[in-house]
Formats: structure tokens, C-alpha cells, sequence
């Protein structure tokens, strides 16, 4: 029970800005590749509140767009903007520097640059409309998001067992010894949050944050040789978008019968 409380403590102080002292024991061993495995638990229950607040707003009479934003606001609240920071200094040292150590230096700087202001402006502007979109189904606008937020939470374990650390320090080299125990777990909870969608409609959404994930570790390891703390934010940010994406198409069978 111990290491549980001490597994989610550091899990959620990983993924969110939720206080997380409440959890802490001094007989626990924090480990964040050990709390690997509540990952996609915490993208589910992020994704199940965007969701509830989403719904809320539409109930109470406001209008789709409106409750969107809301549902956004309380998103970026629960997470800090963590991953989108990340994804930010992601593409800024992916494409602005010309060598693998001027791309490392820049993903290092607090300052966001052009090119990261760009992406993360269409990553809002893509997540709003999507979510909008999907807002139509207001019966299964939660499992969709719930989906989603395991889905980009297990993606980050991807480049964990693809690349090597990008450099011989900081919080992604703590990260690459995964336990393939919780690894197991991850992917256990992750299909039984998947499975409130279709069998073909979860498996799809997964093959597409996969695909995104693949390309996104191919980039990093041309350009800077591994993963940092960096890449892992991108490739949540990507993993959920291309799932909200694939759901909003016209024609996605959402329904589980």
C-alpha cells in the first residue's frame, strides 16, 4: 500500500500540478519509472474531468464552443500546461537549432520562440475544434477524452523504450529503466479505459497515436540522438491529438455495441 500511495504521489507529481503530499510516506520509495504504470489511470481521470465539464456546460445551456473552452481552461489547470511546455521547447530545439548540441541548448531555455509559439497556437486551436466537434455526442464525449488521456499517458512510455536518454542527466534519464511489470499494468488499464469505445474504433485511435509516436522518436533520434523530458511532453501532446482527431472524423464508430 505504501509503494502504491508513493507510486501515485510521484505519477501525479509527474503529469499534473495537483498536491500530492497528502500521499507521501517517509517508508516510501518514490520512483517515477515505477509509477509508470498509474500513467494512463491519471490521462483517463484527467480526461474524464475535461470531459464531465464539457458536458456540464452544454447541459446548463452554453454553447459548444463556450463549454469547449471551459473544459480546456480546467485541462491546462489540472496538468500546469506540462506537456505543452514540453511540446513548445520541443519543436523550438527540434527546428531551430542546426546541430544536435544547439538543439539540446535550446529545448533548455524557459523562452518560447517563434517556431514553438506557432505549433502550440495550432495544437490549441486543433484541440478546441476537435472537442467541439465531438461535443455533438455529448453521451461519449467522455470516454472519447478518457481515451485520449490514456492513450497519450502510455505513448510517453514508447519513446522510453525506443531511445536512449539525449543526455546523461536531468528528470527523461531517470525514466529509461522501465519496470516491464508496470509496463503491463499500464497497457491492462489503458484497454479497460478503452474499452468503453467500439473493439475497431479504440484499436484504430491506437494504431494513430502509435504511428504519431514512431514518427515523432524518428525526428529526435536524426536531430538529437534520444529522448529528453521535452520529447516525452510532445509526444502526449501528439498521441492525444491525432486520437481526438481520428474520433471527430465523420463516421467514427464511437459505440461499444
Amino acid at each position: 500500500m505504501t509503494d502504491i500511495r508513493a507510486d501515485l504521489a510521484a505519477g501525479l507529481s509527474l503529469l499534473t500540478r495537483l498536491p500530492t503530499g497528502w500521499l507521501y510516506s517517509p517508508h516510501g520509495d518514490i520512483n517515477l519509472a515505477r509509477s509508470s504504470w498509474c500513467w494512463p489511470l491519471i490521462g483517463g481521470a484527467i480526461g474524464a474531468l475535461t470531459g464531465a465539464v464539457l458536458v456540464l456546460g452544454i447541459t446548463l445551456g452554453m454553447p459548444a464552443i463556450v463549454a469547449t473552452g471551459w473544459a480546456i481552461v480546467v485541462q491546462l489547470v489540472l496538468t500546469g500546461a506540462l506537456h505543452e511546455d514540453g511540446f513548445a521547447d520541443c519543436v523550438d530545439g527540434l527546428f531551430g537549432g542546426h546541430t544536435p548540441q544547439k538543439r539540446l541548448e535550446i529545448m533548455r531555455d524557459s523562452r518560447i520562440g517563434s517556431y514553438g509559439g506557432l505549433a502550440l497556437s495550432l495544437v490549441m486551436l486543433l484541440r478546441a475544434g476537435t472537442m467541439n466537434t465531438l461535443a455533438a455526442q455529448p453521451l461519449h464525449i467522455i470516454s472519447i477524452l478518457m481515451t485520449a488521456g490514456a492513450f497519450s499517458r502510455l505513448a510517453l512510455m514508447l519513446p522510453l523504450l525506443w531511445l536512449r536518454p539525449a543526455r546523461a542527466d536531468g528528470l527523461a534519464h531517470q525514466l529509461r529503466h522501465l519496470p516491464a511489470r508496470c509496463l503491463l499494468i499500464a497497457m491492462l488499464f489503458t484497454a479497460v479505459i478503452a474499452s468503453s469505445l467500439s473493439v475497431l474504433g479504440a484499436l484504430s485511435l491506437f494504431l494513430v497515436a502509435c504511428l504519431g509516436t514512431l514518427g515523432l522518436c524518428s525526428v529526435a533520434y536524426r536531430l538529437i540522438g534520444g529522448y529528453t523530458g521535452d520529447v516525452l511532453g510532445a509526444t502526449a501532446i501528439i498521441a492525444e491529438l491525432l486520437v481526438l482527431t481520428g474520433a471527430s472524423l465523420r463516421g467514427f464508430d464511437a459505440l461499444p455495441f
